[in-house]
């Protein structure tokens, strides 16, 4: 399915229902009343290979929850193609622009695959978190821990792009 020119996933524009929320891996064990909250802020959308789903600078008003499929972030490098930052694919949150100032997206996201997902309103996911301290603690502890998987992936990305080669005939 295509998207529309704001970038809207297709699909069939009707709330997940809650067992499908709840069992995805980024929301699992999360209190039942919290994804009823959260589903009224979701839809079910598709994008099919190729279909970008936002650019780097862009305004975040909106993440996903992958069910199915592959998304790679990408950096837009002046002169050459765009760098694959990281591939992420069924259980991953997309998008972590959304949840800071200057809620900006850092990165641009295209679907290498069709990809089926969660697509969430950020600014009413925001507003069930304020409104229920507790339970919006333990999102945004899930929102840290997949910013810090993701911290840890450039990491390792980084050390392999530009640690020194090893010294002929092995360590030193």
């Amino acid at each position: 399915m295509a998207s529309d020119a704001t970038g809207q996933l297709a699909g069939s524009g009707l709330p997940p229902s809650l067992t499908a929320l709840a069992d995805h891996l980024f929301l699992r064990g999360m209190p039942e009343d919290f994804i009823a909250a959260l589903a009224e802020t979701c839809r079910v959308g598709v994008a099919e290979a190729g279909h970008r789903l936002f650019d780097e600078g862009g305004a975040a008003s909106k993440f996903w929850l992958i069910r199915s499929g592959r998304v790679a972030l990408d950096l837009y490098v002046p002169g050459r193609p765009r760098l694959i930052v990281e591939t992420l694919g069924a259980g991953d949150l997309l998008g972590l622009s959304w949840f800071t100032p200057p809620m900006r997206w850092q990165f641009g996201a295209i679907a290498v695959q069709k990809t089926s997902s969660f697509e969430l309103d950020a600014a009413a996911v925001r507003a069930v978190c304020d409104a229920d301290p507790g339970r919006g603690y333990q999102f945004v502890r899930r929102l840290m821990t997949a910013a810090s998987g993701r911290l840890q992936a450039s990491r390792v990305r980084m050390l392999d792009l530009y640690a020194a080669p090893a010294p002929p005939g092995g360590a030193s």
